[in-house]
């Protein structure tokens, strides 16, 4: 693929052409948080042996038109499904978001291209190849976050991409509440009930951003530390 033609100033003027090098797969989602990827990754490690192959990058690798030429030439033109969040909308990533949907036009590969934000951008709804109310179903997973959130997602990505999986829909988390490892939230008086009873109780207080992003092995394991030494742990998500 050739380069296109551009006069404004931008990132990809400083910014050194790479190449990633990754194998091509089923899925693939690009994101400029990591919040999402680190999320999806989580998510992964539980869904793997049902689902077909992920690929995940950051976009901040992908800002040099060569780098998303190179990109979509090894990844992206051999993808079912793309999924892209965009964090300031189209014009952070134009070159790309061209190139993108013109190869999904020429493949037939469904491709969502998704906001980063809570504030929508028409012209991202324009180039994508789902549906409008499908677009708004795959954000509102991101929205809404958590690791059942981001295997549900994954799994419905899996079912456009033409395998057969039980297919789910997103789920608000509360903005407060109990943590169980391996369960996840709780009502308070389920968080109560599980403690050990006679063991000093031990509060471990930590943001829901943590849970957005399924980033809770560290809550894990520090629980799995403190009842090692015979203590009840009782994380709190605020």
């Amino acid at each position: 693929m050739h380069l296109l033609q551009t006069t404004s100033a931008t990132l990809d003027d400083i910014v050194e052409p790479r190449d990633l090098d990754q194998p091509p797969g089923d899925i693939v989602v690009l994101s400029f948080a990591d919040s999402d990827l680190a999320g999806l990754a989580a998510a992964y490690a539980v869904e793997k042996d049902r689902l077909p192959s992920v690929r995940l990058a950051h976009l901040r690798d992908l800002r040099h038109p060569m780098s998303i030429d190179l990109w979509i030439d090894k990844v992206g033109r051999h993808a079912k499904i793309i999924v892209v969040r965009l964090l300031g909308g189209l014009d952070w990533w134009r070159y790309g978001v061209e190139a993108l949907a013109a190869v999904a036009q020429e493949r037939k590969i469904d491709l969502a291209m998704l906001p980063g934000e809570d504030r929508d951008d028409p012209r991202l709804v324009a180039v994508s190849t789902l549906p409008q109310d499908e677009l708004a179903t795959l954000l509102e997973f991101f929205h809404q976050g958590g690791r059942e959130n981001l295997r549900a997602l994954l799994r419905r990505l899996a079912i456009r991409a033409g395998y057969a999986l039980p297919e789910g829909e997103p789920e608000a988390l509360p903005h407060v509440g109990g943590y169980l490892p391996g369960i996840g939230v709780v009502a308070f008086d389920r968080l109560q009930a599980g403690l050990a009873p006679g063991c000093p109780v031990v509060p471990i207080v930590f943001y829901r951003a943590a849970l957005l992003a399924a980033d809770t092995a560290p809550i894990d394991a520090l629980c799995a530390a403190l009842a090692a030494r015979g203590l009840a742990p009782a994380a709190l998500m605020v």
